[in-house]
């Protein structure tokens, strides 16, 4: 098919027999029949498309998905297969292929194609190296494996060759912000938004605020990116359910339970909505309700951040004296499987256990399993990923072995760029408390827990407990 190249007329038409023109035309028919949307192009052909761009959010990670469903995307996946082995050197199948299974996995989870997508993606960069949309595909992917530094990388280069791939410069912000650089991640920031405004850029800023502390601005921000996405027409879905996210993290339950209950009213099945949710009804008391949810979230896909919680829920209720025996014993072998399976995870999958490395070193530190080893993989992971988050990581873990003074100055390290989220806080207000300073504890725990629905229900129960030793500590005689 001819590919119109700047500076030329068209591409050269591709090897092969008028059979495999017809093929290809029919594949692209049924392409075209599946999906007239012309969202199937290939995403990052021109420099100021930054929404197809994958944005990291907390609790989930990626932005708006094409429209459709997992049906229609594996539809076009066959269809754009068939035709990539029609003509092995059509780049346009390649890089569609790679956004298609990229989009896939958005939607279950499932890390095997994002590695497909970038397979399919360095397929395309093969045959025409020249083109960006496979190049800023690849450097998107790799942000979705948590491959930060080649993700920056990857999108550096393609920005410093042409500064109009406005793509590239927001992948590139994405992947300094995942890494901690966030003064240059700033820097970009502003270029972009002064190049091109929109929803896109105002997710990306409320990111950044997050991380930098400002939890009220980066749900404002939020806010912003909403209205504009609806004024635009843009997949408004996501947007709603980054609202909710901001709102979640900034401790307000309300407007971040509409906003989930907007996403999945848009997409049922999307991961990150109904984790969200299952967050708030567990704050608001709805143990239930939200062991309903996350059994929906892991049937579709069972990431440890939702059997984590779908297993500290089930604990939960198995407690509750006011149900039958048979069934609290149901809900702790429930409770079983589902912890059993976050601890699986890293023997099932070495691409999973780098992907959810700090979920699952969060989770052994938070479900009794603190070792050396585990120190040594909080620290490996911040050497591969030094932001806030990385020396929190290191700072719990140092904390549940007893090295309280190490601790406190990974928590220090972790607060240099300004982080307030509800588990940093919680975090350094234990690791005060067990140093003796039960000014600064009380203070640290207190801001924590005032962030509601941020914190896991095994973080706020610890929080709890901290807080009321500190509190009658503070108060004994002498």
């Amino acid at each position: 098919m001819p590919v119109p190249i700047p500076g030329a007329g068209t591409a050269s038409l591709p090897a092969g027999s008028l059979a495999q023109l017809d093929h290809n035309i029919a594949a692209w028919t049924l392409n075209l029949e599946a999906n007239p949307d012309p969202a199937g192009r290939p995403a990052g052909g021109t420099g100021g498309i930054v929404d197809q761009v994958p944005v990291p959010i907390p609790g989930a990670g990626t932005a708006s998905l094409p429209a459709g469903s997992l049906a229609q995307l594996d539809h076009n996946i066959a269809a754009w297969t068939l035709n990539l082995e029609a003509n092995p050197l059509d780049f346009i199948s390649a890089t569609n292929l790679s956004t298609l299974y990229h989009a896939r996995a958005r939607l279950t989870a499932d890390l095997a194609d994002h590695e497909r997508a970038l397979e399919a993606a360095r397929v395309a960069m093969a045959i025409a190296p020249t083109q960006p949309g496979a190049r800023l595909l690849e450097a998107s992917i790799l942000l979705s494996l948590h491959d930060f530094r080649a993700a920056l990388a990857a999108a550096d280069a393609l920005y410093r060759e042409d500064p109009t791939q406005l793509g590239a410069l927001a992948t590139r912000a994405d992947a300094e912000i995942e890494l901690g650089d966030l003064e240059a991640a700033r820097r970009d920031l502003d270029v972009l938004a002064d190049a091109t405004g929109g929803p896109a850029v105002d997710v990306r800023l409320a990111r950044l605020a997050a991380v930098s502390g400002d939890l009220d601005g980066a749900f404002d921000l939020a806010r912003r990116a909403r209205a504009a996405a609806i004024a635009d027409g843009v997949d408004a879905a996501f947007y709603e359910y980054a609202l909710a996210e901001y709102a979640r993290i900034a401790g307000d339950a309300a407007p971040a339970r509409a906003g989930y209950e907007a996403a999945l009213a848009a997409r049922s099945t999307d991961l990150g909505a109904l984790l969200g949710l299952a967050r708030v009804q567990a704050f608001d008391g709805e143990v239930d309700a939200a062991i309903a949810t996350l059994e929906s979230a892991v049937a579709i896909a069972p990431t440890p951040e939702a059997e984590a919680l779908l297993g500290d829920l089930l604990t939960i209720r198995a407690a509750d004296p006011a149900r039958s025996d048979t069934e609290r014993a149901a809900d702790a072998r429930a409770a079983a499987t589902a912890l059993g399976t976050v601890r699986l995870t890293r023997k099932l999958s070495v691409l999973a256990g780098a992907v959810y490395d700090r979920q699952l070193i969060l989770f052994d530190l938070d479900h009794g399993t603190a070792t050396v080893e585990t120190l040594v993989a909080a620290r490996a992971a911040l050497a591969a990923r030094p932001d806030a988050a990385g020396h929190d990581t290191v700072a719990w873990a140092l904390h549940r072995l007893g090295r309280d003074d190490e601790a406190w100055i990974e928590s220090l390290a972790a607060r240099a760029s300004g982080a307030a989220d509800a588990r940093t806080l919680a975090h350094a207000g234990a690791i005060a408390a067990a140093l003796g300073d039960l000014r600064t504890a009380r203070e640290l725990l207190a801001r924590a827990l005032a962030l509601g629905p941020a914190l896991e229900p095994i973080e706020r129960a610890e929080a709890d407990t901290v807080l009321g030793r500190v509190d009658s500590a503070s108060t004994a005689p002498g």
